[in-house]
């Protein structure tokens, strides 16, 4: 362990140049691979209602600024911007990756304008995120911070779900019920925007990242999308046939086949 820039010279002159890239290039093809993918099912489900979340985090990557400054709600938001967000050198992502901290998004991005208020930043907030600190939401109005809330509101906490499911159980006490989040923000002094259609996101979207002040966009995204890992392990299968056959038992079996087609590749 040490401080960055002296590591680094002490840790050069025991590098040896590679003479091969045979590796790097077989990891950027990968890459390249794993991206058209992404992009592929993004476009595929692009006029899904409610909408796709991966299809609204491709398209606000796309409208964004160069130098944006993302911050990510702990849970599903987090997943979405790994796969979407196109990092560049002047892109910023920030978000409690080691702690897992609910509801850090829309705190993280009042800190991050403060300290950049020519920058433009971007909260990417659960709707179970954003309830949960949502007197935040006065902060932005009280000292008229330009922040970019988009709210992902599929009605649930995404992620706790899907951990359920995964370990066998049916979903208890993870669906919540919403205000309009856009309604509300414009009842505080904050702009707001709600989408329920996939034709009305980028307008929106980009009307938003346009305001002089704050603004949040209310994005009713599908609450059964599920965050599929690169790699599937065993335990994981049997953890979600076993939720599949609770549910098969308790009469709701069209419900759970709905929701595996509507994620196959």
């Amino acid at each position: 362990m040490g401080e960055v820039k002296a590591t680094i010279e002490a840790l050069l002159p025991l590098v040896k140049p590679k003479k091969s890239d045979r590796h790097l290039r077989a990891c950027l093809e990968k890459a390249r691979d794993a991206e058209k993918e992404l992009n592929r099912r993004a476009e595929r489900n692009k006029n899904m209602r409610p909408l796709a979340p991966e299809y609204v985090t491709s398209v606000l990557n796309e409208i964004a600024a160069e130098d944006a400054i993302f911050t990510v709600d702990t849970g599903m938001p987090a997943v979405w911007a790994a796969r979407y967000l196109r990092m560049t050198r002047d892109r910023r992502l920030i978000g409690s990756f080691n702690h897992g901290s609910m509801a850090n998004a829309m705190p993280q991005a009042i800190g991050a304008q403060l300290a950049f208020p020519k920058r433009q930043v971007v909260s990417m907030s659960g709707d179970g995120g954003f309830t949960m600190l949502m007197g935040d939401l006065l902060t932005l109005a009280q000292y008229e911070l330009p922040v970019k809330l988009i709210v992902y509101n599929n009605s649930s906490l995404g992620m706790v779900k899907l951990e359920m499911r995964v370990a066998g159980y049916e979903d208890f006490g993870v669906d919540v019920k919403n205000p309009n989040f856009a309604k509300m923000a414009e009842a505080a002094g904050v702009r707001g925007f709600r989408v329920e259609d996939s034709r009305d996101l980028k307008d929106s979207l980009a009307k938003a990242l346009q305001q002089d002040g704050p603004a949040l966009v209310d994005v009713m995204t599908n609450p059964n999308e599920l965050a599929m890992p690169p790699k599937l392990e065993a335990k994981e299968v049997a953890g979600y046939g076993l939720y599949f056959a609770k549910q098969t038992l308790h009469g709701r079996l069209f419900e759970s086949i709905d929701e595996v087609r509507g994620n196959l590749p």
